[in-house]
């Protein structure tokens, strides 16, 4: 799951959605999943983006969005 995270929200932040930052409401609908269920994994946009920059978590496949 959190691979399918991270890769959604890589492919938001290379393709931005009109109207400002990145939310947690929109990683969790690209992902297809509830904001409730993503916090279980992420508590913040800042530590998913922490986890897409830091390198740990290479991009396995496309994201949703």
């Amino acid at each position: 799951m959190r691979t399918l995270i991270t890769d959604t929200t890589r492919d938001l932040l290379d393709n931005p959605p009109p109207g400002g930052a990145i939310t947690l409401d929109e990683i969790a609908a690209c992902t297809g999943i509830t904001t409730h269920r993503l916090r279980a994994y992420y508590r913040s946009v800042d530590a998913i983006v922490t986890d897409v920059t830091s390198g740990s978590t290479e991009p396995t496949r496309e994201g949703r969005c």
